[in-house]
């Protein structure tokens, strides 16, 4: 029993990390997460509110005027609290690609949603910065990976440049995913 079991287990383990490159990661956000804006200072349409980037919903989106030329962003407290984060996916939002963020800088901090933050990663984003745009409500292919190895509650996400630097409007974004990375799965067999 317990070999057909391994076998079983192998044989499933194989075909997920063969087809799927993310299948053993999870987003540590959801809808009902406590959002901030950055700046909080109201600078976005009412339907397009900073909670709307974690409601795993690619037709909503967070809008934030004046990102074309300052950096926006969003703070979060994850549902999914005291998680190693080790990766980052993101989601176009359905229009108006010169307002996609090309590059990030992302944060932890176990003290509030107000921070202090401590720097975890930064880089570009490397699908949405390519000479053609990225299609509408897609999420990024080149992985946004990144060492780390502290638990966070809260988090900080910043778009520091946008496609069309003073695109004379904002920056958009549908989703954001803080990955953590599941651990292998493992079969105890009697002996």
């Amino acid at each position: 029993m317990c070999k057909k079991m391994v076998f079983l287990v192998v044989v499933v383990s194989t075909l997920l990390l063969s087809g799927m490159t993310q299948a053993a990661s999870i987003d540590v956000t959801g809808p009902g997460d406590t959002v901030k804006g950055v700046p909080d200072d109201a600078d976005w349409p009412a339907g397009e509110a900073p909670a709307f980037v974690i409601d795993d919903d690619i037709n909503t989106k967070y809008l934030h005027f004046g990102g074309d030329v300052n950096t926006t962003g969003i703070q979060v407290t994850a549902s999914l609290s005291g998680k190693i984060v080790t990766g980052l996916s993101l989601i176009t939002a359905n229009d108006a690609p010169e307002r996609d963020p090309v590059t990030f800088e992302l944060y932890g901090s176990n003290v509030s949603i107000d921070g202090p933050y401590t720097l975890i990663a930064s880089g570009d984003i490397v699908d949405f910065s390519q000479a053609t745009a990225w299609p509408r409500q897609t999420k990024n292919e080149t992985p946004i990976s990144f060492e780390n190895d502290v638990a966070y509650d809260h988090y900080q996400v910043l778009f520091t440049a946008v496609r069309v630097p003073g695109n004379g409007c904002c920056m958009q974004i549908a989703e954001v995913e803080l990955l953590v990375t599941m651990p292998p799965l493992k079969v105890i067999c009697p002996v």
